[in-house]
């Protein structure tokens, strides 16, 4: 399958990125982000915990926090189904089998009350598809978001490198309304 060569190539690509680069050009990438997105009126947000080296959301946390909103995270069942846990003080964390840390509650937020949703990629192809890992957890959890009257508004970030300019997505793939790497901001919008 094409995307599995793709994802292979991008996933190669990125061990090649030096500690060096990741540390100069996160920052700068979550801060065009805090620039882009109304992160204050922004109610409900869906943050990840970064694997591997995805970028990290430790300076749009603190911008939500500030402005006293709410964060929620991805949480993986043995279903194949993906919810999304609110963080909070006292959350309790817990590492899944691919290594992802999680919270461990049952205060869930269903996608259409969110405002915005980060969502990590391992490649975006010319019109905004994702590409992720290869399980579906994001697709499954988000069917039928597009077909909202009012949905979250989606955004990936990530470096140059994973954007591909070719058509790999498919009806079932999540489409970023914008993404965000150290160089551009796309709207497919």
């Amino acid at each position: 399958m094409v995307k599995n060569i793709i994802r292979k190539s991008l996933l190669e690509q990125g061990q090649l990125l030096s500690n060096d680069y990741i540390i100069r050009n996160d920052p700068k990438i979550q801060n065009t982000a805090l620039n882009k997105i109304d992160i204050a009126s922004s109610t409900n947000n869906l943050l990840y915990f970064p694997y591997k080296k995805e970028i990290n959301i430790n300076l749009l946390a603190n911008e939500i926090k500030i402005n006293s909103n709410n964060i929620y995270m991805p949480r993986i069942f043995s279903n194949k189904k993906m919810k999304f846990n609110l963080l909070s003080e006292s959350s309790i964390f817990k590492v899944n089998k691919y290594g992802i840390k999680e919270i461990e509650n049952t205060e869930y937020l269903e996608p259409s009350s969110f405002d915005t949703m980060f969502i990590p990629f391992v490649g975006v192809d010319k019109n905004g598809c994702r590409l992720g890992y290869g399980g579906g957890y994001f697709d499954r959890a988000l069917e039928g978001v597009d077909l909202l009257d009012k949905r979250p508004l989606i955004v990936g970030m990530g470096f140059d490198y994973q954007l591909v300019n070719k058509e790999f997505g498919m009806t079932h793939d999540i489409k970023y309304d914008i993404v965000i790497t150290e160089t551009r901001v796309l709207s497919f919008i």
